[in-house]
């Protein structure tokens, strides 16, 4: 979370530093468009988030097409070295009472399963965060100093949003194979 905080508090100096250079603007004015357009989408983000948990859990459904992750889709986290940052990416699970950044019982479907369904509707909130995040544009289409501010805001809450993404959809992957690895011991078991 710390990473995050650094990340929005630099950008916000130099969004308004830029803005302040190039339109001529009062320093702290433009500071001040610059925080109430990152809490504006952090807004957007959270109602973004908060719709999207409440689709119906066939909409989050791991086996349809679009939450399948491709084995070069795999190769390309790991040449992003995802491996190695992806734990310094805030995990805001608590949210939803399920967390995912450690996986608790490996050999229940059941577990597996929720983790998954987790992970999916974590997939369409920051896929949805990174276009909505453009929604601020719209609050700020009064003057061409707030869409000077509004603009970069946006752009940076879209990138925030994509390591976040890509963690999900790499650990889904891996939860893939220990799925169908939990299905086969259930059904040994049962036999």
């Amino acid at each position: 979370m710390i990473l995050y905080l650094v990340i929005i508090c630099c950008a916000s100096i130099l969004i308004t530093a830029s803005v302040t250079f190039i339109t001529g603007e009062g320093f702290f004015s433009v500071l001040g468009l610059t925080w109430f357009s990152i809490v504006v989408v952090l807004l957007i983000d959270g109602l973004t988030a908060t719709v999207c948990r409440l689709l119906p859990a066939k909409c989050a459904n791991h086996e349809k097409k679009i939450f399948q992750v491709s084995a070069k889709e795999k190769q390309f986290y790991e040449k992003l070295k995802i491996r190695k940052w992806k734990d310094k990416i805030p995990e805001i699970g608590q949210f939803t009472g399920f967390r995912k950044n450690k996986i608790a019982d490996p050999k229940s479907v059941e577990y597996i399963e929720r983790y998954l369904l987790e992970a999916c509707y974590g997939e369409i909130g920051h896929i949805t965060s990174v276009f909505t995040s453009f929604l601020l544009l719209a609050f700020f289409f009064i003057s061409p100093l707030w869409l000077a501010v509004a603009l970069p805001v946006a752009i940076i809450s879209a990138i925030l949003n994509l390591p976040s993404l890509f963690i999900l959809r790499y650990n889904s992957y891996k939860l893939e194979f220990l799925r169908k690895n939990a299905v086969k011991r259930q059904a040994k078991a049962g036999a």
